[in-house]
C-alpha cells in the first residue's frame, strides 16, 4: 500500500484509522459504520498526509495549519500546543481514540518519527494472527480474537459529536433565524444603534416594540442575553433579530445588545458588567424609550445562560419578575473548559467562576428569587453542557425554586433555529406565555 501514508500532523496514526481501513478492506467497525452507513460520508482516504483525505480531514484546522506552516508535524511547531491542538480537547471524550495524539506525540519527541510508525504498526494488529486492525474494531476480522482491552483508551464514541461537526459555521449561524413565526413580526418598531455606554468602546443595543405601541405607553421589556461569539455585533444576527421580533409581535418589548464575550479575549466580570449596564441604562432611560423600568424578564440563550441567570438572580433584582434560560450552562466552570481558558487556582477564571457562580445564590434566599423557565436541549451536541444545566436544575429544585422546565427530547443545541417541529413551537409559546403571565401582572 505504498500509496498510503499513515503519519500524521497531530499524532493520530493513520493506520488504524477507521476510515482508512473501511477503504482499503471492506470491513467497517463501529465507527466507520456510523459514517458510512448512518450519515453517508464517502469513506475515502489515503493519509492526512495525502491529497486523498476523508472529507471531516480535509478541513481539519490542524492539518491545514501545519502544511500552511510547511512543518513535519505539530510537535516541531514553535507555537505548540496552540490553540488549535487544545481546542480539540473536548474530543478526548467523545472520540477517545485521540486520546492516542497526545501520548504519541511525547513518544515522536522522545524516541523519532520513523520509531513510532513502527511501534504503531505493530500495536495496531491482532497478537494472535497478526492482521490489522482499527481503533474500534471489537473483534479481529480474521481470527476472532477479542480487541477492546488491547486500547488504552474506551472502546466506544459519542454519536453526537458528529452532530456538533455538523454544526453551521459562525457565518451561517449569523443568518439562522427562529423557526417559530408570530403575525405582525414584519411590523414590528424598532430602534436601532443605541448606545448604552458612553466609556470605553462603544456597546449598542435595540429595542422592539409590538406594531400597536403608542407614545407614552410604557411596556416591560425583555432582555436578551447572547451566548459566546467572536463577532461583535450579536445583535444584528439572524437568531437575535427574529426573536426580537417574536417577542414585540407577542405583546412585550424586547432589547437585543452587543456585549464582550470571553472568546473575545475578555473575562468573565466584564461580561457581566456589560449586562448590568445595558439594564442600569434601561432603567434610568425608561420613560424616554416607553418601557416600564419595573417589569423586566431576562431571556438568556446557549453560553449566555450564567451571565443571564446571575443578573437575575444575584441580589434579587425587584424589577426582575422572571428569568428565561435557553439550552445553557448554568455555572461558568463547565463553559471555561469548553473555551479552553486556563482554569488555574488563583487565576482570573477559577475565581471568578466560583464568584459569579449561579449556583452560589440558590440557596441565598430561595424564596425571593424569580421564577425560572428553562428549557433543555435532549440531544444537546455542547460537551458537558447538559451535565452543568442538570446540576443547576437539581440545585435549584432542591432549594424548592418555582421552575418551569421545558425539555425538547429531540431537541439539539439553538433548536429554536434548528429543530422545526412541533415541540419547538410548543416551547416557545409556552415561553411567551410564561412571559407574560409574569410581566403582564400589575
Amino acid at each position: 500500500m505504498g500509496d498510503y501514508n499513515y503519519d500524521t500532523y497531530c499524532g493520530l496514526y493513520c493506520g488504524a484509522c477507521s476510515i482508512i481501513k473501511a477503504y482499503q478492506t471492506g470491513i467497517k467497525d463501529p465507527l466507520a459504520c456510523c459514517l458510512g452507513d448512518e450519515l453517508g460520508m464517502e469513506l475515502k482516504c489515503h493519509g492526512c498526509k495525502t491529497d486523498s483525505v476523508f472529507g471531516n480531514c480535509a478541513v481539519c484546522q490542524i492539518r491545514n495549519c501545519a502544511r500552511g506552516k510547511g512543518v513535519e508535524r505539530c510537535l516541531n511547531c514553535s507555537d505548540f500546543p496552540c490553540p488549535n491542538f487544545t481546542s480539540m480537547e473536548f474530543l478526548l471524550e467523545m472520540l477517545p481514540h485521540w486520546n492516542t495524539a497526545v501520548t504519541n506525540q511525547e513518544y515522536i519527541g522522545n524516541h523519532g518519527a520513523a520509531r513510532w510508525l513502527e511501534q504503531q504498526a505493530t500495536q495496531w494488529k491482532c497478537p494472535d494472527c497478526h492482521t490489522d486492525y482499527s481503533w474500534y474494531a471489537t473483534h479481529c476480522s480474521n481470527c476472532g480474537k477479542e480487541l477492546s482491552t488491547l486500547r488504552p483508551y474506551r472502546n466506544s464514541f459519542d454519536k453526537r459529536i458528529f452532530q456538533l461537526m455538523a454544526m453551521p459555521s459562525p457565518d451561517e449561524m449569523f443568518k439562522k433565524e427562529v423557526v417559530f413565526k408570530l403575525s405582525g413580526m414584519d411590523q414590528v418598531k424598532v430602534q436601532k444603534e443605541i448606545s448604552y455606554n458612553h466609556g470605553e468602546g462603544k456597546f449598542l443595543l435595540d429595542l422592539y416594540f409590538p406594531p400597536g405601541a403608542v407614545r407614552g405607553q410604557k411596556l416591560p421589556l425583555v432582555v436578551l442575553v447572547h451566548g459566546e461569539a467572536e463577532a461583535r455585533n450579536m445583535k444584528d444576527s439572524g437568531p437575535y433579530t427574529s426573536m426580537g421580533r417574536v417577542i414585540a409581535a407577542s405583546g412585550l418589548a424586547a432589547a437585543t445588545f452587543n456585549h464582550r464575550t470571553l472568546l473575545q479575549g475578555f473575562q468573565i466580570k466584564d461580561v457581566i458588567a456589560d449586562i448590568e449596564n445595558l439594564i442600569a441604562f434601561l432603567i434610568n432611560n425608561a420613560d424616554a424609550y416607553g418601557i416600564d423600568k419595573n417589569r423586566i424578564a431576562v431571556w438568556a440563550l446557549s453560553s449566555g445562560v450564567p451571565y443571564g441567570l446571575y443578573a437575575g438572580i444575584h441580589n434579587h433584582p425587584a424589577y426582575v419578575k422572571c428569568i428565561v434560560a435557553y439550552y445553557g450552562f448554568g455555572e461558568f466552570a463547565s463553559l471555561c473548559a469548553l473555551l479552553n481558558i486556563p482554569f488555574n487556582a488563583g487565576g482570573w477564571a477559577s475565581i471568578q467562576a466560583e464568584q459569579y457562580s449561579p449556583l452560589q445564590f440558590l440557596s441565598q434566599n430561595p424564596d425571593r428569587i424569580a421564577p425560572m423557565f428553562i428549557t433543555r436541549a435532549g440531544r444537546d451536541q455542547i460537551p458537558h453542557l447538559l451535565e452543568s444545566l442538570d446540576g443547576f436544575i437539581s440545585t435549584a429544585l432542591a432549594n424548592n425554586i418555582h421552575i418551569d422546565l421545558y425539555n425538547h427530547p429531540n431537541g439539539v443545541h439553538a433548536f429554536d433555529l434548528f429543530n422545526d417541529e412541533p415541540r419547538t413551537h410548543e416551547i416557545i409559546e409556552k415561553t411567551l406565555e410564561f412571559l407574560k403571565r409574569h410581566l403582564l401582572i400589575l
